[in-house]
């Protein structure tokens, strides 16, 4: 019976995000590091409104949706509180939201 418990314990873990693969998303499009106006070699291909070392950003009112050179898509939008969905590519998800307007 302990082994069906573990096998199943470890399933559920398997494709879990850890918390420093969030954090590195948030580091990642919180700095922009090398922020440009215009792609450079290497940079993702499309049409964004600005690039950066990691990815690119496009600018819609009331969010902004960064696609990363990992596959990683991250939608945050700032009206009226702040939530952010990370979509990795493996296809994992994960949302954080504020929840009220006192900081």
């Amino acid at each position: 019976m302990a082994n069906i418990w573990t096998t199943n314990f470890e399933q559920l873990f398997r494709n879990r995000v850890s918390e420093e693969q969030v954090a590195r998303v948030l580091q990642l499009i919180a700095t922009m590091p090398n922020r440009r106006e215009q792609p450079t070699q290497g940079d993702l291909p499309g049409k964004f409104d600005f690039w950066f070392d990691g990815g690119a950003v496009q600018t819609i009112t009331g969010w902004d949706e960064y696609d990363l050179a990992d596959g990683t898509q991250v939608t945050v939008k700032s009206i009226p509180f702040l939530s952010a969905t990370i979509q990795f590519s493996n296809g994992s998800c994960v949302r954080i939201r504020q929840e009220s307007p006192e900081v």
